[in-house]
């Protein structure tokens, strides 16, 4: 809507999505080892499809960097609500008009040495996988950040990055 794209502009590039739904569990863990540097429930990092819809619980230790700064805010849970988090595919189609939500999971502010166990449901959007993402151009004069990419060979390359510890047949 702020970018004034049309209602049905999604459509094409979503006729055979391949969304990921996740459920996360958290164990409960001593709060010194996740507290440790370098050491998080979660390390920071953005996704890579389209955005993620998040529903956390109430135990808290979601943080979010929208600029990249390394300034992370906690994202307190609200009851009854989904937090959207733009992905690095979204940034991409929309030329950083939408920047891609840096995020981690740390220690929640509780009391006590033991964390409390967390959950967490996390449904990834992904476009189609045969959908050219070209970067829209609004303004007069705007420069495109981004090549096109294939949704489904930029979706294939980020996963590989996350699974760099296989042997190249396996991944």
């Amino acid at each position: 809507m702020a970018m004034d794209l049309g209602d049905n502009f999604f459509d094409d590039i979503t006729k055979r999505a391949d969304p990921q739904l996740r459920m996360l569990h958290y164990p409960a863990i001593k709060k010194k080892i996740v507290e440790q540097e370098g050491h998080a429930r979660i390390i920071p990092h953005t996704d890579f499809g389209l955005c993620t819809l998040l529903f956390q619980d109430s135990v808290g230790g979601l943080e979010v960097d929208p600029f990249h700064t390394g300034d992370f805010k906690p994202a307190l849970p609200v009851p009854g609500t989904v937090l959207i988090n733009i992905a690095d595919l979204m940034q991409r189609l929309t030329n950083d008009q939408c920047r891609s939500t840096m995020h981690r999971v740390v220690s929640p502010r509780v009391s006590g040495d033991v964390l409390p166990l967390r959950y967490s449901m996390l449904f990834f959007i992904h476009s189609d996988p045969e959908a050219m993402i070209d970067p829209i151009i609004k303004e007069k004069g705007e420069v495109k950040k981004y090549e096109p990419v294939n949704a489904g060979e930029w979706r294939t390359y980020n996963t590989r990055k996350n699974y760099t510890s296989l042997p190249a047949a396996a991944a």
